[in-house]
């Protein structure tokens, strides 16, 4: 199971927050006009989702580069001792 991490939580929450939002400005519980806010809200929203998976995208890669880098440096630990055996 994935650790769940502060940032993921804001992420979530945030965007809330802004769906209730808009949702609010549809039913007209909160009056202005409409596309004044729905607007930078809308994108703000994509804004927001494009970021999380670039985020998620670079630490996956991240994750796999150290993976093969410590493979790496295990089989050079296991050669390293073969050598001072001899």
């Amino acid at each position: 199971m994935r650790k769940i991490e502060i940032s993921d939580i804001i992420i979530w929450i945030s965007l809330l927050v802004l769906i209730i939002y808009v949702l609010g400005k549809l039913t007209g519980v909160i009056n202005t006009p409409e596309w004044l806010t729905l607007l930078p809200i809308i994108s703000l929203i994509f804004f927001a989702g494009a970021f999380y998976q670039k985020v998620f995208g670079f630490m996956n890669q991240m994750y796999i580069r150290t993976d093969y880098l410590k493979n790496r440096l295990d089989e050079h630990g296991k050669r390293i001792s073969v050598l001072e055996k001899q």
